[in-house]
């Protein structure tokens, strides 16, 4: 089995948004830095971008719920 350094990154990125380690905003200045590298491909690109997409979604319906059950 072998090491893959794109997909560890790729994967690595998401997870840390979803945990909340790293703002969304840094995990894409992140993704493209790995991009402009060669360190991962734009398939990949689009892969955090849309994680981070869902994230922010999610976020925003979590913080319309809580602002609906304090009304």
């Amino acid at each position: 089995m072998s090491f893959n350094l794109s997909e560890f990154l790729t994967e690595g990125l998401i997870s840390s948004v979803k945990n909340g380690l790293i703002q969304p905003e840094l995990a894409t200045v992140y993704a493209g830095n790995y991009l402009v590298k060669s360190l991962i491909t734009q398939y990949q690109v689009t892969h955090v971008s849309d994680a981070i997409t869902a994230y922010k979604a999610a976020q925003a319906s979590a913080d319309q719920t809580a602002a609906d059950q304090v009304q």
